[in-house]
Parts: structure tokens; C-alpha cells; sequence
């Protein structure tokens, strides 16, 4: 299961929500979804016509936004990723724990709204553009894709090739091949040892990249355990052909044993991930432009 670190937007903002604006009851609310989402036990109108919600139909009490049709922060391309009930069609619902259900849409217009009208701006914890970061891999139809960096640790990018969004390979101006990992896939995906040796940019580590949300880079030598490791978490990586998985396997054997070692133990005693390998059929050319 995908982890995510800083996937708390949801009870994050709706605790900051109640800290800025006053709880309302649910006889205040202008609608009832207790059929569809069960009874509310907090509830907040972060903007006009939206409102934060949890409701107890879990034991851990799930959170939705639920928008009116008379929403004045909230466009319809917005809408049109909210889910639906059937004979309400003036409201649309958000699960704020659900990847991809366009919970970060909603943040992103709400604090728009807010900026482009000088409306005092809620105070998420979060700026606009960590919104739309970690909306990029969630609902990139609407925030785009991920950008190819255009910079490296070592040089310009001169070529660049998708393996999935938000990571890239690339080729710089010095002739250097490396993996480049956006922020919200590294910084949850990614061990904490491949962390540590990953390069960042010189402007990341003087100003701190959880600041700066900056990639990772991988020079090609040490690049296949990372790639190895986002390969469990996405399934596109092994179907999509940019990436020679059993030569990506014969590499991490070859190079690192202890690495191989340690991960097909774990892989034995639980069962999960995909067991390291030699294919003497390949070689360790695992990827190329």
C-alpha cells in the first residue's frame, strides 16, 4: 500500500479549519447525507457553499468536503470531480482520504479564491503550491504533470525520458544520465537510506528541501535500487516498457548483495514484493533514451 507521509491535508485541515473558523452543527448544515455518509459529528463552512465534514461511519471517522451548486470559490471543472448522489444533484462530495478524489482541487480553488478576491486566506498550514504539488500526482488532468527539472547536480537537462510522473531520466549538458524523483514520491516512497543518498541542488540544501519541495537525483551507478523500490509501489513502472525490469534486477544482484540479500529475506519470511533475481538472459542495462 502507497505510503503518504504528508497526505494529512484532510484531518490536518479540517483541525485547522475548526481553530479558524467556528464548528457548526449538523442541523446547520443546508443538506443531510446521513443515508450516504453516515451521522456528522464535526462540520466547519471553510468558504461559501463548502463545507469540511467528518461523519461517524467509520470507527476512524472520515472527512469530506461537500460543495453546493452556489459555490462561488469552486469551478466546475472542479464539480465535475466530486462525487454525486443520486437525486442531490447540487452537491458534490470529496472523500478527503481518498487519493485522487480531488480533495486537493478543492484547497487549491478555495485558497485561490481567497488570494484573487484579498479575502483573508485560511490558514492551512500548507502554501498553494504544496497544494498543487501533491495535486500533480493525484488529479494531473488538473494541475499537469509533474515538471521535468530543468537543472541537475550535474548540469542542464538536455534529454529527458518518463518512467512515470514525477520521475524522469535524464540527460545533462555533461553528458551525465540521472534519475530525477519529484518531492511527494520520494519523501514517502523511497527508503530512508536511498533518501540520504540521493544529490539535491545547492539551492535545496542551503534553503532545506522539505522547504523547497526539490527532487532527488540519482547518477546512473546508483539509481536501480530506487527505481527497484517506486517498482513495488507502481505497478506502470514493470507494464509500461520504459524501464527493462529483469535487467534492473540482474543490476541491483550484481551491485548490491547486501541490499539483495537482505530484501529476499524479508521477502520470504512475509511474502510481498517481487524476489531479486539473476536472469542470465539480460545484462544490467536496465534503461535507455
Amino acid at each position: 500500500m502507497k505510503k503518504r507521509v504528508l497526505y494529512q491535508l484532510g484531518r490536518d485541515t479540517l483541525k485547522s479549519i475548526q481553530e479558524t473558523f467556528k464548528t457548526i452543527s449538523a442541523s446547520q448544515l443546508p443538506f443531510d447525507l446521513t443515508a450516504e455518509l453516515g451521522s456528522v459529528i464535526r462540520a466547519a463552512e471553510i468558504s461559501s457553499g463548502v463545507y469540511s465534514i467528518s461523519t461517524d461511519k467509520e470507527d476512524w471517522m472520515p472527512e469530506y468536503y461537500v460543495v453546493t451548486k452556489d459555490a462561488p470559490a469552486i469551478s466546475d471543472k472542479a464539480r465535475s470531480y466530486g462525487q454525486e448522489f443520486t437525486g442531490k444533484p447540487h452537491l458534490r462530495i470529496y472523500d478527503q482520504s481518498q487519493p485522487g478524489s480531488g480533495r486537493y482541487i478543492i484547497d487549491f480553488e478555495i485558497l485561490c479564491y481567497q488570494r484573487k478576491h484579498h479575502l483573508p486566506m485560511i490558514e492551512y498550514g500548507d502554501s498553494i503550491y504544496s497544494i498543487a504539488l501533491y495535486g500533480m500526482e493525484e488529479n494531473p488532468n488538473y494541475f499537469g504533470e509533474y515538471p521535468v527539472p530543468g537543472v541537475t547536480p550535474r548540469g542542464y537537462t538536455v534529454r529527458h525520458k518518463k518512467i512515470i510522473n514525477g520521475v524522469y531520466w535524464l540527460e545533462t549538458d555533461r553528458c551525465e544520465e540521472m534519475l530525477s524523483i519529484c518531492y511527494p514520491i520520494w519523501q514517502a516512497e523511497l527508503s530512508i537510506q536511498e533518501q540520504h543518498l540521493g544529490e539535491q541542488l545547492e539551492y535545496d540544501q542551503v534553503r532545506g528541501i522539505d522547504i523547497t519541495f526539490g527532487n532527488l537525483f540519482y547518477p546512473k551507478e546508483n539509481s536501480c535500487i530506487p527505481l527497484f523500490e517506486l517498482s513495488l509501489l507502481h505497478p506502470e513502472i514493470k507494464t509500461n516498457g520504459a524501464i527493462n525490469m529483469s535487467a534492473l534486477l540482474n543490476a541491483v544482484f550484481k551491485f548490491y548483495p547486501e541490499y539483495t540479500s537482505a530484501h529476499n529475506k524479508e521477502h520470504a519470511e512475509y511474502k510481498h514484493g517481487t524476489l531479486i533475481q539473476e536472469n542470465c538472459d539480460t545484462g544490467t542495462e536496465f534503461i535507455e533514451f
